[in-house]
C-alpha cells in the first residue's frame, strides 16, 4: 500500500468537468488499494469515508505534498518538481489532456505574439513534466505514441529504462476515462419538463461544454435540415459554462448560441443549459435522450483526443453519433455503437441523426453492444495500469535531479516572467536560466538544498 496524492488542477465539488471528474474516480478507485488523498485548489463540498479531500491553496503543493509516496497530477510546477525531488516523492503525470494542442486553437484568434509567448510556456510546462515523470498515463494507444515520441526526444527512452521493461509500459501506459460503476438510475426530472420538449420529441444531446476545438455549428445545420420536413426532433447542450468561474467562456460556445438565433431554431429546436450540471444528477438527462452526439474540426487536437465525456453515453447506453478521426470515433465504427460522419458534412450528419432516431431495432441493437464496451471501461478496470504503475514507480531507484530538469524548470520560471512582464524580446542563458529557477524555487519553498 502507498500514500498517494491525486493532485487536482480542477475544481472538486458537486459539479465538475472532466479533469476534476477523472481526479474524483481515480480517488475512489485507488482508496480500496492505496492510502489517497485527494487535493484539490478549492474547498470541495463533497465528503469520501474512503479517502481524505484537501484544499492545497493558497500555499500550493508544499502544504499537501510531504508524507506521500506517489503525487498523480496532470501538470508538473517548478515548485513540485523541486520539492518532489527533494522528499523523495515519485511523480505520475496524467497526460490524457494534450494542452499544448488544445491551447494552439484556443489562442488562434489572439494576437500571435500572445500565441507565441503563451505557448512558450506551455511547451516549458510540458519538458518539465516530460523530464520529471516517474511514469506517465494518458488515454489511449495513440496518446501512447504521441507521448513515447517526446519522451524518446527529451531522452528518457535508454537503455536503463528498456532494461527494466522493454514495452516501456512501466514508463507511460494507458488509463482511459472511465464509467462509474453500477447502473445509472433516475433521481429526478432532466431536460424535458424544464424546457417544454414533448414526451413524443426525439432528443439528441451534446453531453458536455463546448469548446473552441468542437464543431457545434455542422451540428445546428443539421438540426435546422431536419426541421425543414419535421418538428419532433431537438438538440439539447448540456452545459456552455465550466464549474470554475475563473475559466473564460470559448468563442465556439458564444458562436453556437449565435447561429441557432439567426436560424430562428433558438429555444424551438436548439436549446442551451447555462450552467453546469451537477455530477450526481447528470444521468437524469442521459436517460431522458435518444442520442447523444460529439462533432468537431479536423485539427491537431482531434487526432490525440479522447472525448471523456462521451463515456457518459457509454454508461447511459445512449447510442452515438460522432465525427471522425479521433479514439472515441473509431471505437464507435470498430464496435457498431452508433453512426460517424465525415468533418463539416451537414447532410450526413442529418442523415445519420433521422437514420437511427427512425430505427428502434438498430437502437436496441446498439444499446446492447453498449452493455458490454461500458464493462471495458468501469474506473475498478481501467484504474489497474495506473495501481501497476503506482507500483513500478515506488519500487524503482530514484533518478537524479539532472542538468536537463534544472533547466527546463529554470527555463520554466523564466517564461512566467516573460509572460507577465510582456518582454518577449528576453534571451536568458542556460545556466542562467538554471540558477535563476532554483533561486526562485527555494525562495518560496523557504530554502533547501541545491541540484544534486
Amino acid at each position: 500500500m502507498a500514500k498517494v496524492l491525486v493532485y487536482s488542477q480542477d475544481i472538486i465539488g458537486k459539479t465538475m468537468a472532466g479533469p476534476g471528474i477523472r481526479s474524483w474516480e481515480f480517488a475512489k478507485a485507488l482508496s480500496t488499494r492505496h492510502d489517497v488523498t485527494l487535493a484539490a485548489p478549492n474547498e470541495p463540498d463533497l465528503t469520501s469515508d474512503a479517502f481524505v479531500i484537501r484544499s492545497y491553496e493558497p500555499q500550493g503543493v508544499t502544504s499537501v505534498l510531504p508524507g506521500h509516496d506517489v503525487i498523480i497530477t496532470q501538470k508538473v510546477t517548478p515548485a513540485l518538481a523541486y520539492l518532489a525531488d527533494r522528499t523523495d516523492v515519485r511523480i505520475i503525470v496524467d497526460a490524457y489532456d494534450p494542452v499544448l494542442l488544445e491551447a494552439l486553437e484556443v489562442l488562434r484568434h489572439m494576437d500571435l505574439d500572445v500565441q507565441r509567448r503563451t505557448a512558450r510556456v506551455f511547451r516549458n510546462d510540458l519538458m518539465l513534466s516530460m523530464l520529471s515523470a516517474d511514469g506517465l498515463i494518458c488515454a489511449s494507444e495513440k496518446q501512447r505514441d504521441l507521448w513515447l515520441g517526446s519522451l524518446m526526444t527529451v531522452g528518457r527512452v535508454t537503455p536503463d529504462a528498456y532494461a527494466r521493461d522493454n514495452a516501456l509500459r512501466t514508463l507511460v501506459d494507458v488509463v482511459p476515462f472511465g464509467v462509474q460503476d453500477g447502473e445509472p438510475v433516475r433521481t429526478g426530472p432532466g431536460f424535458r419538463e424544464r424546457l417544454g420538449i414533448l414526451p413524443t420529441d426525439k432528443v439528441v444531446l451534446w453531453g458536455g461544454g463546448v469548446w473552441n476545438w468542437f464543431d457545434p455549428l455542422t451540428l445546428i445545420r443539421a438540426l435546422g435540415r431536419i426541421a425543414e420536413s419535421r418538428n419532433d426532433v431537438k438538440l439539447v447542450f448540456m452545459g456552455l459554462k465550466k464549474p470554475d468561474p475563473a475559466l473564460a467562456d470559448h468563442k465556439m460556445a458564444l458562436s453556437a448560441v449565435e447561429l441557432a438565433k439567426e436560424l430562428g431554431l433558438y429555444g424551438s429546436t436548439v436549446f442551451f443549459n447555462y450552467g453546469w450540471v451537477p455530477y450526481e444528477e447528470r444521468q437524469n438527462h442521459f436517460l431522458e435522450a435518444d442520442l447523444g452526439v460529439s462533432t468537431h474540426f479536423d485539427h491537431l487536437e482531434t487526432r490525440f483526443s479522447f472525448r471523456t465525456r462521451m463515456l457518459d453515453y457509454f454508461w447511459t447506453r445512449l447510442p452515438i453519433v460522432a465525427t471522425e478521426g479521433d479514439s472515441i470515433a473509431e471505437l464507435i465504427a470498430q464496435r457498431g455503437l452508433g453512426r460517424v460522419v465525415g468533418y463539416e458534412d451537414v447532410d450526413g450528419l442529418a442523415r445519420a441523426l433521422t437514420g437511427l432516431l427512425d430505427d428502434p431495432e438498430e437502437m436496441a441493437r446498439i444499446k446492447d453492444r453498449l452493455s458490454v464496451v461500458r464493462e471495458e471501461f468501469r474506473w475498478e478496470r481501467v484504474t489497474r495500469a495506473l495501481d501497476r504503475q503506482i507500483d513500478a514507480v515506488v519500487a524503482a531507484p530514484g533518478h537524479r535531479f539532472e542538468m536537463a530538469r534544472a533547466s527546463a524548470l529554470g527555463r520554466s520560471y523564466v517564461d512566467y516572467l516573460r509572460v507577465l512582464k510582456g518582454d518577449n524580446g528576453l534571451v536568458v542563458p542556460a545556466r542562467v536560466a538554471v540558477h535563476a529557477g532554483l533561486r526562485l524555487t527555494k525562495a518560496r519553498l523557504g530554502g533547501g538544498r541545491g541540484a544534486k
